[in-house]
């Protein structure tokens, strides 16, 4: 009856009192048990108890992502109750570099699990695909590596009374970035705007010109000269008209005017007088060669002609030559030219003196 007693009282005594019994009967004491084992970062381990004795061992494993750097896995539950730390050091899963598409690039910091890559195209250039990719845990991109595609513009508009003059399209009649078109206008129609258009980066052509019907009055007469025949209508553009000068006015200017896209004429030529040299007897040059004024017929000379007058150096004891341009009838001889007179007779003409060294350096002598 004890034996059976006790059996039904052991169990609603306390814990505490349970092992003072067995030190009392002398009864080897509980065994020693390790406590949950140490977190290891990025990584888990196996098998999972809730009460782990001596010599239990645990496996450490990286997290997905993660891969095993360096380090023991294992962990030991030692007879002392505490464990042999794992030295497990998990890293980042590593993708390989992403290559850029062609005719675009790629933009990243890392190539590890998580890490985005972010394409783009060049300009004139379509990002076919996705425009960024992440790293997997598995070491792979989430997405292929996308594709540039060049950007086309379509066929090109044709303005009113217009035409292309100048279009080579692409497979499928279409145009790439930066292709050109040129335009043209029916006869007597004015081209508005460029006449060139650019395929843009995002699918348009630059413009479209505008052909306009273009009329002039009758253009005016100039001073000093005459017009070609031109009666009194209206002129369709580009129609032209020339001009000419009395004599002995000089032309300046392009013989020609014609009827712009603005319902005016480009602009007109003038008639520019001659000028009359007042010096006779001054030796001089003049279209290349030295004469004497009054060798020139009239002693006159066009608008725009230049007679070279030579001046003393008294110093240096030679000449040097100095310029003068005839402008519209104003003409102004030298300061340093001296008349010959009584006194100059018995010196030497500067025409026939020795060039100055600065004058003979700048002639390349």
């Amino acid at each position: 009856m004890f034996c059976g007693d006790l059996v039904l009282y052991f169990p609603v005594i306390s814990y505490g009192r349970f092992l003072l019994l067995f030190h009392v009967l002398g009864s080897p004491p509980p065994p020693v048990v390790c406590s949950r084992p140490p977190e290891v970062l990025n990584a888990f381990f196996r098998p999972g108890r809730i009460v782990y004795i001596p010599l239990d061992v645990v496996t450490y494993l990286c997290v997905p992502g993660f891969v095993k750097d360096s380090g023991n896995d294992r962990a030991v539950c030692q007879t002392l109750g505490h464990w042999e730390h794992a030295s497990l050091r998990c890293k980042r899963q590593q993708c390989p570099a992403p290559g850029a598409p062609q005719d675009g690039s790629v933009r990243y910091t890392e190539v590890t699990y998580q890490s985005v890559a972010r394409f783009s195209c060049d300009e004139g250039h379509r990002l076919h695909g996705a425009n960024e990719s992440e790293c997997l845990a598995s070491g792979a991109w989430s997405a292929p590596l996308p594709v540039c595609e060049n950007v086309t513009c379509p066929y090109p508009e044709i303005p009113r009374l217009g035409r292309l003059d100048f279009y080579q399209p692409r497979e499928g009649n279409v145009s790439t970035y930066r292709d050109v078109v040129r335009y043209g206008c029916n006869l007597n129609y004015a081209l508005i705007g460029n006449e060139t258009a650019t395929c843009r980066a995002n699918g348009t052509w630059s413009h479209v010109p505008e052909c306009r019907d273009v009329k002039c009055q009758r253009p005016a007469e100039i001073a000093n000269g005459y017009m070609s025949f031109a009666p009194y209508r209206k002129y369709n553009y580009k129609e032209v008209v020339t001009y000419g000068c009395n004599p002995p006015y000089a032309l300046v200017g392009s013989r020609s005017s014609y009827c712009d896209k603005d319902g005016d004429w480009t602009p007109k030529p003038l008639c520019q007088a001659p000028c009359h040299v007042p010096t006779p007897k001054a030796n001089v040059l003049h279209n290349g060669r030295k004469t004497r004024v009054d060798e020139i017929s009239r002693q006159q000379i066009q608008h725009g002609d230049v007679i070279t007058y030579y001046c003393k150096n008294k110093t240096e004891k030679c000449a040097h030559s100095v310029p003068s341009r005839c402008h519209n009838g104003n003409f102004t001889v030298p300061a340093c030219y001296k008349k010959p007179g009584l006194l100059h007779l018995l010196s030497s003409d500067p025409s026939t003196m020795t060039p100055c060294p600065q004058e003979t350096q700048q002639r390349g002598v």
